[in-house]
């Protein structure tokens, strides 16, 4: 569970929000788990989404209800069109929350703004009411958007980070999939002796390369290595099994296995020449085929790995992070709040949830959505992955807390990769930067639980 405190208490919320609200309807409590909301099947539901995809649900919810009218808007501009309204008290009943121009949740949690989703949670699946919404989802997918232990949004993709490879290239050389580091370590020296930089990154860009010490640390160590770094508890960044971590990931520089030019590269360089077969190896999440689809080669297979643990006796052997985004979230003064949940229970289907992954080559959070999809190797590798991984995703939220600290450890990574910071100096440089963090009274602290 995540605690949040806010930032914007008192006047700065006031001179935001001071309209009020009429005519809202709340969900009310009803017998029948086909409609755990007591919705009013002829008022009109209407979504605002950051993605095309946010209106997929509005043909299971027509279908259901024939003579609601279900209107879904895709915009960029999400902060543009929804703040006034929340303003107003006039916001759409589900918003999809994504793109540039996308709500500063904290905000409106600390006007109260939005809805508590627990009854959504441990309403009946929409499809299957044996089975409660909270249920339907993957593990560890819902902490991302609880604010001080109360559920306001619900993350809906579930991005996949892990290690890509070419399918073909591998088999072409005889190449095994390393199931541990020091396997994927004698891989690299194999695709060094092939012309091959074994590793490329993108150099312009660390947190890359921080992600896979901080999955490594977590495999090696335990869920609890994060949650205490999360937690800015003193010497996290000091655990064994981080130190671990980083030294194993500087054996890759170590050994030459860095591809040349990585230390410049930003991430569409380091891509590129991934998928010119250059290099052997590429940290990223899974929407890299869609980031870059038109240079994928014929014949490439585009494969994802999971990082390699140290060895057996790491804590979480089949552990892979995962990151829930795309925030959905229901306003607490939506006329049609009722509606709004119902939409979002409908979303949270098996049906809708294979279709936006079919359409959108996204990974959903609705468990076994994606199964016996006809989906591409990239995406399905992700997917098996996942679905491998069960109660051992991996997911930290330092990065989101608190921005300009993760830039600053990515940094650090970034230099003691390239050879410009010892390991003690990396370690002490990054404890050093949390502590004053820790003590800086000016900034919002937050606590996984």
């Amino acid at each position: 569970m995540l605690k949040r405190r806010t930032v914007l208490q008192g006047a700065l919320a006031g001179a935001l929000l001071s309209g009020c609200s009429t005519g809202t309807t709340d969900p009310t409590p009803a017998a029948d788990p086909a409609n755990p909301f007591g919705v009013a099947g002829e008022a009109p539901v209407e979504v605002l989404a950051g993605q095309e995809y946010g209106g997929f649900a509005a043909s299971a919810y027509r279908k259901k209800y024939a003579s609601a009218n279900v209107t879904s808007s895709v915009s960029a501009k999400l902060r543009d069109l929804a703040l006034p309204r929340f303003a107003a008290g006039n916001p759409p009943d589900a918003v999809l929350n994504t793109g540039d121009g996308k709500l500063e949740l904290g905000r409106l949690v600390g006007q109260d703004q939005l809805a508590d989703l627990k009854p959504l949670l441990e309403a009946p699946g929409w499809d299957n009411p044996d089975v409660t919404v909270q249920d339907a989802v993957l593990p560890g997918m819902l902490e991302a958007g609880r604010y001080d232990g109360t559920q306001r949004t619900v993350n809906y993709v579930a991005t996949v980070y892990g290690l890509w490879y070419s399918a073909s290239l591998f088999q072409r050389f005889g190449w095994d999939v390393p199931r541990t580091w020091p396997e994927l370590l004698a891989l690299g020296t194999e695709m060094k002796a092939a012309g091959l930089g074994p590793f490329v990154y993108a150099g312009a860009h660390p947190y890359y390369v921080l992600e896979l010490v901080l999955t490594l640390a977590a495999k090696t160590g335990g869920h609890d290595v994060l949650k205490r770094i999360d937690n800015l508890e003193d010497d996290a960044w000091k655990d064994e099994s981080v130190t671990r971590a980083i030294t194993a990931v500087g054996e890759l520089a170590k050994r030459g296995l860095i591809a040349p030019g990585s230390l410049e590269f930003d991430h569409i360089a380091s891509q590129k020449r991934f998928l010119a077969s250059k290099a052997g190896l590429l940290p990223c999440g899974n929407w890299l085929e869609n980031e870059m689809k038109p240079l994928i080669p014929s014949g490439f297979v585009l494969t994802m790995l999971g990082v390699p643990p140290l060895d057996g006796s790491s804590a979480l052997v089949r552990g892979v992070h995962v990151a829930a985004t795309a925030p959905y979230l229901v306003p607490e003064k939506a006329k049609n709040k009722a509606g709004g949940l119902e939409y979002l229970r409908a979303m949270l289907s098996r049906d809708v949830a294979a279709q936006v992954t079919t359409e959108s080559n996204q990974l959903t959070v609705v468990r076994g959505a994606a199964d016996g999809l006809e989906i591409g190797t990239a995406l399905r590798s992700a997917r098996d992955l996942l679905t491998a991984a069960g109660d051992q995703v991996i997911t930290w939220y330092f990065a989101d807390w608190y921005p300009e600290f993760a830039t600053a450890a990515a940094q650090a990574t970034g230099q003691f990769l390239a050879g410009g910071l010892a390991l003690p100096e990396w370690t002490a440089r990054i404890q050093s930067a949390a502590d004053k963090l820790k003590q800086d009274k000016a900034v919002t602290k937050y606590h996984r639980d």
